[in-house]
């Protein structure tokens, strides 16, 4: 553990915002998961389309987003996280959260929203996501 996490770990809340972004530093710097949990692969085209054009411009094309820009890594997350996340992030319980990503989220499908996450689960994976050789664009 290196000092900044030494340092925020001794304190029972998180009330300071500096604590909050000594852990958010510490975590970003991270490996991503080499097997994060991932939805069922079925509809990773809708995903993809849907992350090109709500979610790219401002978490990168690849999901890593910059440390300059404040704007979390996304790539790789779990699943189930990404699936909480987006529905926090559609119901306005995310306060950073810019207007027009949470329209966009609120106006999603639940099928819509699931492909999302499925697809941002996935990024950062080695092997292409979709390949238009095999059925339903699914790569595995």
């Amino acid at each position: 553990m290196d000092t900044a996490m030494q340092i925020v770990a001794v304190h029972a809340t998180f009330d300071d915002q500096r604590n909050i972004t000594a852990v958010a530093n510490y975590l970003s710097k991270l490996d991503t998961n080499p097997n994060p949990v991932e939805g069922s692969g079925e509809h990773l085209r809708l995903g993809q389309e849907l992350y090109t054009h709500i979610c790219a411009a401002c978490h990168g094309v690849g999901g890593r987003s910059e440390e300059a820009n404040r704007i979390p890594r996304i790539a790789g997350q779990h699943y189930p996280y990404l699936q909480r996340q987006i529905e926090a992030a559609a119901a306005l319980h995310k306060e950073l959260a810019p207007p027009e990503m949470t329209s966009a989220l609120r106006g999603m499908r639940p099928q819509e929203k699931d492909a999302l996450a499925d697809y941002i689960s996935r990024l950062g994976q080695s092997e292409a996501l979709l390949d238009s050789n095999r059925p339903n664009g699914v790569s595995k």
